[in-house]
C-alpha cells in the first residue's frame, strides 16, 4: 500500500467534515419535524414512536435502493452532492408538506376516531411524508464508503466507520446547536432554513469534489460479489439486533433518568447528545484498531456481553448518583450548575454508547474481510439492517416494553437482549482453536450470568415502589403503574390525607388547592350559563369534579391514561363523579383533540402540569393554542388559562416569562380579566371575545347554591369579595413584545435569556 501524502489526508479529511455538517442538518431536521409532527398528530408517546420510527424507516429504505443501483453509479460523490441539494430542497418546503399532512390527517381522523385507526393513519401519513428525505440520507453513507473505494488514494483505517463517527458527531453538535441555540434565537422555520443552507452548502462543495477527483471506474474495481459466509450474516444479524436494543436503551433510559432530570427539553437534548457522542466515539475508536485485530468474532461477542454488563452497572450506579444529586435540590442554582448536576446522570448513557458505536466498523469489517476499503454495495446492506433494527427497537421499546414494565425492569430486559445477543454469537462462531474456545465458552457463562440475572430483576417486585418504602418512611404507595406516556405514581403521606401526592415519571404533577378549583370556578361563575365545559388536563381531577358542581356537561382530555385510573385515590367520591351522566373522561393530548373535534364549549380550562416549561406543554401556551381554543369556544364563550409566578416552583423563572405569556394570550382576545390565585402562587387569565361581566348578582346566585358553594369552600373559606378582585387587561401594553409561539417556543428553550440575566433556577425535588 503507497503511504498517503499530505494532499491525501486533507483530501480525506474534507470528505469527513462535509458529511459532519451532513449529520448537523440531518439531526436538526429530526428535532424540528418531530416538534411539527407532534403539533399534526399530538403530542403523544405514540406519535413520537411513529415519527422516529418512520424516520429510521427511510433511512434503511435509502440505504437499500442505493445498494442496489451503486455499481451502476460512475461518480459516488455527484450523485451524493444531488441527495444532499434534494435534502435542503425539501426541508425548505416542508412547512407547506406538513400543513397539507395537517388537512389531510383532519379530514380522515376526528375526535371520536378508534385508536387503532388514528395510529394506522399517522404512521401511513409520517411515512409518506418523511419518505423523500429520510431516504436520502440512508444513501448517503453507502455513496461515500464506495467513492473512498474508487479514490486510487488510501488510508490504512476501516473509512465506513470513521465516516459513520463524523456523521454521528455532526448529530451531537446538530443537537445542541439547535436545542441549545438556534431555536431560541432565531425559532423553528428558520432553524429549518439554517439546515437547509448546510445541505446546499455540502451540496456546493461535493459537486467540486466530484468534478476534480478522478475515480476509477466502477467497472474497473471488482464487482464480483461473493456470498457472505457464516460470518458476514452473523454480523449482519448483530447489527439489526444491536439497531433495535440501542434505540430502545435511547427510549427507555430516557423515561428512566427524567426521574433526576426532570422533562425539559434540554434535558432530553442532553441524552441524546451524550449517547451520540458515545456512538461516534465509539465507532472512531474501533475503526482506527479493526484492521490489526484478530477473532472478529470474539470481539464482537465481547462487545455484546459488555453492553449487557453495563447496563446492570448503570442501574447499580443510578442509585449512587441519585443522592449527589437529591442535595442540591429545592435550592436555587445557576443554568451552569443544573448542567452539572445533570451530566452526573446523563453520562451513565456513556459506556453502552461508546460499545454501540463500535459495533458498525467491527460489523461490516466481518461483513467485508478481504478488501482495503468497504464494498458500498455490502455497507448499503449492513445499514440498512441495522436501521431496520433501529425501527423494531423505537416501536417495540414506545409501545410495548414501556406500557408495562416500570422504569428498571424495562431497562434489566435490555440486558437479557444483550445478553443473548452475545450468547448467539458465541453458539455460531465458536470454532476449533482452543485458545478462542476457551474464550468463547468464558464469554457464553458470563452471557448466560448477564440472562439470569436481569431476568430476574425483570420479574421481581418493582424497584421504584421498595425505594420509596426505603427512603421515604411513611410513604404508602397507593398506585403505580407504567404506560404509554410514563409511569404514574400516587403517594400518601403519612397522616396528610388531603397532601395526596400524584407523580407522573416521578415528578409532582398537582396537589389539592384551592386554585385547581377556581379554574372551573372563575370561568364559570362569570359565563352566564356554561352548558358546555372543556377541561384540559385531568391531574387528580379537582377541575373536572368542581365543574360538574353547576350540573352541565362537562369534557375532559388527558394525556397519560394511568392519571384517569389513578382517580380513586384522591376523592372519596370518584365513582359518583365517574358517573356522572353528563360528564366524559377522554384520554388524548388536548391540543389534538381540540383541533380534531366539531365540538363547540361554553367554557374551555386549561390546567397544565407543573413545571410548565417543560418539553411539549409550550404548546399549550403559544398564541397559536389560544387561537385554537378561541375557534373552538360558542358566542361568548371564555378560555381560561393558568400563569405561575416566577419562583413559585411552577416553571416561570422571571418576569418576563410571566408577561410573555400574559401577553400571547390577551392579545388574542380583546375582552381579558385576570385575578391573583388564592394562594398567591399564580395567576387565573379569563379571554373572550365579548365583553365580560363580573355579574354581583350572578355571583350571590351561585354562592347560595348548595353544590358550588360547598366546592368552593371545601378547602378554604373563600370569600365573596375573592370573586370581585377581576382587573382587566390592555392587550395595548403588549404591543411589541415577544409571543410564546410554536414558531418561537421561548416557554421551553429559554437558556441563552436565562444565562444572560443570570436567572437562578429552583432544582426540582427528586422522589427516587
Amino acid at each position: 500500500m503507497n503511504k498517503p501524502s499530505n494532499t491525501s489526508r486533507v483530501h480525506t479529511l474534507n470528505v469527513y467534515l462535509i458529511f459532519t455538517i451532513s449529520g448537523l442538518s440531518a439531526l436538526i431536521y429530526q428535532i424540528i419535524w418531530a416538534r411539527w409532527l407532534g403539533l399534526v398528530f399530538g403530542n403523544t408517546a405514540t406519535s413520537v414512536s411513529i415519527v422516529l420510527a418512520s424516520f429510521m424507516l427511510g433511512l434503511a429504505l435509502g440505504s437499500y435502493l442505493v445498494g442496489r443501483r451503486l455499481h451502476k453509479i460512475e461518480n459516488p460523490m455527484l450523485m451524493y452532492a444531488y441527495l444532499e441539494l434534494g435534502i435542503g430542497l425539501f426541508a425548505v418546503c416542508f412547512p407547506w408538506f406538513s400543513m397539507f399532512t395537517d388537512g389531510i390527517f383532519t379530514s380522515i381522523v376526528n375526535a371520536e376516531t378508534p385508536l387503532a385507526w388514528s395510529i394506522a393513519v399517522r404512521g401511513i401519513l409520517a411515512f409518506i411524508l418523511l419518505a423523500i428525505p429520510t431516504t436520502l440520507m440512508g444513501a448517503t453513507l453507502p455513496l461515500l464508503t464506495d467513492f473512498f473505494r474508487r479514490d486510487p488514494r488510501h488510508t490504512n483505517t476501516w473509512k465506513v466507520g470513521l465516516l459513520y463517527a463524523a456523521n454521528t458527531f455532526g448529530a451531537a453538535v446538530g443537537i445542541m446547536v439547535a436545542s441549545f441555540i438556534l431555536i431560541e434565537l432565531i425559532g423553528v422555520r428558520s432553524t429549518t432554513l439554517f439546515a437547509a443552507a448546510l445541505n446546499f452548502f455540502v451540496a456546493y462543495i461535493a459537486l467540486k469534489y466530484a468534478h476534480s477527483t478522478v475515480l476509477q471506474p466502477a467497472g474497473s474495481v471488482s464487482e464480483q460479489k461473493l456470498p457472505l459466509d457464516k460470518m458476514g450474516k452473523l454480523a449482519l444479524v448483530v447489527l439489526a439486533a444491536s439497531g433495535a436494543i440501542a434505540l430502545a436503551s435511547e427510549v427507555l433510559w430516557t423515561r428512566a433518568l427524567e426521574i433526576l432530570i426532570g422533562n425539559s427539553t434540554y434535558a432530553f437534548a442532553m441524552i441524546v447528545v451524550v449517547y451520540l457522542l458515545g456512538i461516534a466515539t465509539g465507532s472512531w475508536a474501533m475503526s482506527l484498531i479493526v484492521n490489526r485485530l484478530k477473532s472478529l468474532s470474539l470481539w464482537l461477542a465481547g462487545i455484546q456481553l459488555g453492553m449487557g454488563i453495563w447496563t446492570i452497572l448503570a442501574i447499580v450506579l443510578f442509585s449512587v448518583v441519585s443522592p449527589m444529586i437529591s442535595q442540591h435540590t429545592n435550592m436555587i442554582h445557576s443554568i451552569g450548575e443544573i448542567f452539572l448536576y445533570h451530566l452526573q446522570a446523563v453520562f451513565l448513557l456513556f459506556p453502552s454508547a461508546f460499545l454501540s458505536g463500535a459495533n458498525l466498523p467491527l460489523s461490516t469489517r466481518i461483513i467485508a474481510p478481504h478488501t482495503e476499503d468497504a464494498d458500498g454495495v455490502l455497507i448499503a446492506q449492513a445499514y440498512a439492517w441495522n436501521t431496520i433494527g433501529a425501527v423494531f427497537g423505537a416501536l417495540i421499546a414506545g409501545f410495548g416494553i414501556a406500557a408495562f414494565l416500570d422504569y428498571f425492569q424495562a431497562i434489566y430486559l435490555l440486558g437479557v437482549f444483550y445478553g443473548v445477543t452475545a450468547l448467539m454469537v458465541v453458539f455460531v462462531s465458536i470454532g476449533k482453536n482452543v485458545q478462542r474456545q476457551y474464550a468463547m465458552v468464558v464469554m457464553g457463562i458470563l452471557s448466560c450470568a448477564v440472562i439470569g440475572l436481569s431476568v430476574i430483576q425483570t420479574t421481581e417486585n418493582n424497584r421504584f415502589v421498595e425505594r420509596v418504602k426505603q427512603y421515604h418512611p411513611g410513604y404508602d404507595v397507593l398506585y403505580h403503574k407504567p404506560g404509554l406516556q410514563g409511569v404514574t405514581t400516587v403517594l400518601q403521606p403519612p397522616n396528610m390525607p388531603r397532601y395526596v401526592r400524584l407523580l407522573v415519571n416521578g415528578a409532582g404533577m398537582t396537589n389539592k388547592a384551592t386554585d385547581t378549583k377556581m379554574m372551573a370556578h372563575l370561568p364559570m361563575l362569570v359565563h352566564p350559563n356554561p352548558e358546555n365545559t372543556l377541561v384540559i388536563c385531568f391531574g387528580m381531577g379537582t377541575t373536572y369534579r368542581s365543574a360538574m358542581s353547576y350540573g352541565q356537561k362537562v369534557t375532559v382530555v388527558e394525556l397519560v391514561n394511568e392519571v384517569l385510573g389513578a382517580f380513586d385515590h384522591f376523592y372519596s367520591d370518584a365513582q359518583r363523579i365517574r358517573d356522572y351522566p353528563n360528564g366524559q373522561m377522554i384520554n388524548n393530548d388536548g391540543r389534538n383533540f381540540l383541533k380534531l373535534t366539531e365540538e363547540r364549549f361554553d367554557v374551555i380550562t386549561i390546567d397544565p402540569p407543573p413545571p410548565i416549561d417543560s418539553a411539549g406543554v409550550n404548546h399549550l401556551y403559544s398564541k397559536d393554542f389560544i387561537e385554537l381554543a378561541r375557534s373552538r369556544l360558542k358566542k361568548g364563550g371564555i378560555m381560561a388559562h393558568w400563569i405561575p409566578f416566577p419562583k413559585q416552583g411552577g416553571g416561570v423563572h422571571d418576569w418576563t416569562t410571566f408577561n410573555m405569556l400574559l401577553g400571547s394570550f390577551a392579545t388574542v382576545y380583546p375582552h381579558t380579566l385576570m385575578i391573583p390565585g388564592w394562594n398567591k402562587v399564580g395567576m387565573h387569565v379569563l379571554g373572550s371575545m365579548e365583553p365580560l361581566e363580573v355579574s354581583d348578582t350572578r355571583l350571590r346566585k351561585s354562592f347560595m347554591t348548595k353544590g358550588i358553594a360547598q366546592d368552593i369552600t371545601e378547602w378554604d373559606l373563600v370569600p365573596l369579595s375573592y370573586f370581585q378582585q377581576f382587573m382587566p387587561i390592555d392587550s395595548e401594553l403588549w404591543k411589541g413584545f415577544p409571543f410564546v409561539t410554536d414558531d418561537r417556543p421561548l416557554l421551553e428553550f429559554n437558556m441563552l435569556r436565562y444565562w444572560k440575566t443570570d436567572t437562578q433556577i429552583m432544582l426540582r425535588p427528586v422522589f427516587w
